[in-house]
């Protein structure tokens, strides 16, 4: 990110490092608050505001910095306010999981200016994803007309069990000490990965439902189901960073078996995949809906999209699926309630498109397994970025861990 600024003229390293120190601060102050005055700037960067504006001056000349013109004032003289320039630099956001890689690229005021671009490049424990990754989003940024050195960092989300301190990931390359480096040396830019999750809840916090809320839960209800959590406006990772496997908690008697390999896994009955288990076996076993129609007899054709789009037309059985889908999912979210008293619950993910058809189960089962007491306390929403949260939340994370203050 160095790269960014000038180098000033006599002038002492240590100097030198501070003052970019600063001014990577002030960029990643404006790229997730948005346009800020000179005074909000000082505040936040505890300096000056004759200092402030001294960077600023520097930074509009390394083209990355503009003015916007006065903001508003509660008595005095009016405030300037600077943003961020659009083409100053580049932010790439990928997400891999088990069935494709989406590439968005992001500009430096946060705008996806290319993508989100999908390719059929599913997770596996094998380095090699990566490299077609790498060459996709190389096609990309030429075709993009993006210059690709003003491409700073990329964030990649990543289901498995990610430990951070140690960069690894323990459920797809357990063997890779270091997977943070191996990634550097494929992609040639810095990169930064974390579980898909709590990219999400970070996106959550930081441009979504979650910002300026201290408590929080996030409920990514996908292909798999998993829980972000952020406490005391912090996001949560556990000892490890493996906080936040709510889908694997064995909740349902008897119930399917789970890829874990235990049984009954929450995420056995309210994930994507789950939903379109139960709407294939159900078809074959003679179910009349709509989706038979929809899917014209190609079992292999079902998915959640099928499903919510039978919904929607009002076909009975996909509407109870999700009847069922949203008491599960209730209940589950009553023993989080209890647990954690969050002001929020987010949720998000393909299942969250349903939403008019599993809030109301929702619901009554918090009703009914939650005290109502605790349960009062918190709102459910449903999340406002939709799919774009993925590779918006890993480009900021991404550029968030390469501009900390050191």
């Amino acid at each position: 990110m160095e790269k960014l600024f000038k180098n000033a003229v006599n002038q002492s390293q240590a100097v030198e490092q501070k003052k970019i120190a600063n001014k990577k601060y002030i960029l990643r102050s404006i790229y997730f608050n948005g346009p800020l005055s000179n005074s909000e700037l000082a505040k936040r960067i505890k300096l000056s505001t004759p200092k402030i504006n001294s960077l600023l001056l520097e930074m509009i000349d390394e083209g990355l910095v503009k003015e916007l013109g006065r903001g508003d004032s509660s008595g005095g003289r009016r405030p300037n306010i600077y943003g961020l320039v659009e083409d100053g630099f580049y932010v790439v956001g990928i997400t891999i999981n088990i069935t494709r890689t989406i590439i968005s690229i992001f500009n430096s005021c946060n705008q996806e200016v290319s993508g989100p671009h999908y390719f059929p490049i599913k997770m596996e424990s094998d380095l090699d994803i990566f490299k077609l990754v790498s060459e996709k989003l190389d096609e990309v940024v030429r075709d993009s007309n993006i210059p690709a050195d003003k491409i700073l960092v990329a964030g990649i989300e990543l289901p498995g069990l990610i430990n951070l301190e140690e960069g690894i990931n323990k459920t797809y390359f357990p063997g890779v000490e270091n997977l943070f480096e191996e990634l550097k040396k494929i992609f040639g830019i810095p990169v930064y990965f974390n579980h898909d999750t709590k990219v999400r809840a970070f996106a959550e916090q930081h441009f979504g439902l979650a910002k300026d809320k201290k408590n929080v839960l996030m409920l990514q209800a996908d292909w798999g189901l998993g829980l972000g959590i952020i406490v005391n406006g912090k996001l949560y990772s556990g000892k490890s960073g493996f906080s936040g496997e709510f889908g694997h908690i064995p909740l349902v008697d008897n119930g399917p078996l789970c890829v874990c390999g235990k049984q009954g896994c929450l995420e056995t009955v309210v994930s994507a995949k789950a939903i379109a288990r139960q709407a294939r076996e159900a078809i074959q076993e003679g179910k009349s809906s709509l989706i038979k129609e929809l899917i014209q007899n190609d079992l292999d054709k079902i998915d959640i999209t099928v499903v919510i789009k039978a919904a929607n037309a009002g076909d009975q059985f996909a509407i109870s699926l999700f009847s069922e889908v949203g008491k599960w999912l209730g209940r589950g979210i009553a023993f989080l309630i209890q647990i954690f008293n969050p002001e929020l619950i987010i949720i998000s993910g393909q299942v969250a498109v349903a939403n008019q058809f599993i809030i109301a189960p929702i619901q009554q089962a918090i009703n009914t397994y939650s005290n109502r007491d605790i349960s009062n306390d918190s709102e459910i929403k449903f999340s406002e970025l939709g799919s774009k949260a993925g590779t918006m939340g890993a480009a900021a994370y991404a550029l968030e861990q390469l501009s900390k203050k050191k």
